[in-house]
C-alpha cells in the first residue's frame, strides 16, 4: 500500500491536490470484490478513479491507448486469472462495441465497466451529447446490464452488480455521471 499526504496507509487520489473520499470507497469495494488488474482510456471524470488504481501496488495496471484495446487486454487479463476493472468515457463504449460484442458476451467474460457517463442528461458539453443520447441503447441492445450512479448507497449498488455479473457471466458497466463524488 501508499502513503497519502497525511503519511497514513491506505489509497489515496491526489491529482491536484484534490481528495475524493467517494472515489476512495469506490476503490475499496471494489478491492473487496477481488479487482486485482485495471485498463483503460482516460477521462478527467474518471481521474480519481484512475489514480487511486495507480497508486494501489496490489492492482497491476496496463493503460491502452484505444479502447478496442483495452476490452483486449482485460479479457485476456480474466483467461489467465485476473478480476479486471476496466475505465473509459462512454464514447469508448462506442469505440469498443464489436470487441465487446464478439469477445466478451459470446463467451461470457464477465469485466466490471467505470464509464464516464460524457453528453448524459445535465451535460452541455456539445462534443459528447450525441453519444450521451445514444449510450444506454447501446448498452440496452447488446443487452447488458448497467447502472447509473446517481447517489445511491455505494456498497450496495456495487455489490448487487458484481452479484450479478459473476452469477450471469456477463460484462457490467456503472456509469458515473460529471460530480459524481459530490
Amino acid at each position: 500500500m501508499n502513503k497519502n499526504n497525511s503519511g497514513q496507509k491506505g489509497f489515496f487520489n491526489s491529482l491536484g491536490g484534490e481528495r475524493s473520499e467517494k472515489a476512495d470507497c469506490l476503490h475499496r469495494l471494489l478491492k473487496s470484490r477481488g479487482i486485482n488488474f485495471a485498463t483503460g482510456v482516460p477521462c478527467g471524470v474518471l481521474k480519481n478513479v484512475i489514480s487511486n488504481l495507480l497508486n494501489d501496488s496490489e492492482v497491476f495496471h496496463v493503460p491502452a491507448n484505444r479502447e478496442s484495446e483495452v476490452v483486449g487486454i482485460a479479457a485476456g487479463a480474466y483467461l489467465s486469472g485476473k478480476n479486471p476493472i476496466v475505465y473509459m468515457q462512454n464514447s469508448g463504449l462506442f469505440s469498443a462495441s464489436n470487441d465487446i460484442a464478439s469477445l466478451l458476451i459470446p463467451y461470457k467474460i464477465p469485466i466490471f465497466f467505470v464509464v464516464s457517463y460524457r453528453g448524459c442528461e445535465g451535460e452541455d458539453a456539445i462534443q459528447h451529447l450525441t453519444t450521451g443520447r445514444a449510450t444506454e441503447r447501446l448498452l440496452n441492445s447488446f443487452n447488458l446490464p448497467y447502472e447509473v450512479y446517481n447517489q445511491q448507497n455505494l456498497g450496495t449498488l456495487i455489490n448487487r452488480m458484481f452479484v450479478h455479473m459473476e452469477r450471469k457471466k456477463t460484462p457490467m458497466t456503472l456509469l458515473l455521471k460529471r460530480g459524481w463524488e459530490q
